[in-house]
């Protein structure tokens, strides 16, 4: 990235942390930056388009603290619900991440923008999986494959639990990746 780009980049993701994509506004990320709006207009079309790149980038950066503060060795069915709630809390606690929960235009925007892979939970989940395969934890005959169709449905489920009835949303998906784990674990 070029040098001015990068400020407005940082100056973007700052505010939209502490502010949220609502209340941040293009003039409050070229005032931070300190460059001029037009400036801010060389290099990004609109303010959701610098939002995608700096939900990325969190989305990145929150995903590695997570698998770096995780005993990976651990015992897959304890392990997993603890990443996912860490994952769940993170995306609930980030004003970046929680957009993703919150605006249905950015959220559409984000998944027109990255693959299913990029995925917030999804890639956490995939490299979980692969330890497993290569410790001998996955039931005979359990391709990767399907395990991680299984793991997609549940990130479906939680990209659409504003669409479930209404219920203890935390203890469906409790149950959901107990579920899963029964049937792909030894």
């Amino acid at each position: 990235m070029q040098e001015k780009q990068q400020k407005i980049f940082n100056a973007a993701q700052k505010t939209f942390n502490e502010l949220g994509f609502k209340k941040t506004s293009i003039a409050a990320i070229t005032k931070r930056a300190e460059v001029a709006v037009g400036t801010f207009y060389r290099f990004y079309n609109s303010k959701e388009e610098i939002f995608v790149q700096v939900y990325v980038e969190e989305n990145k950066r929150v995903k590695q603290a997570v698998l770096a503060t995780s005993d990976l060795s651990e015992n897959p069915r304890t392990l997993l619900p603890k990443v996912m709630s860490q994952l769940r809390n993170q995306a609930n606690n980030n004003l970046i991440l929680r957009a993703w929960y919150t605006n249905p235009k950015l959220k559409q925007l984000i998944k027109n923008k990255t693959s299913v892979e990029e995925n917030f939970m999804y890639y956490t989940v995939l490299q979980l999986i692969k330890q497993w395969k290569d410790h001998d934890l996955i039931q005979p005959g359990m391709m990767v494959s399907r395990v991680q169709q299984l793991f997609g449905a549940l990130i479906v489920v939680d990209s659409h639990h504003d669409e479930l009835p209404a219920g203890d949303y935390e203890q469906l998906v409790a149950d959901l990746i107990q579920g899963i784990l029964d049937r792909i674990l030894k």
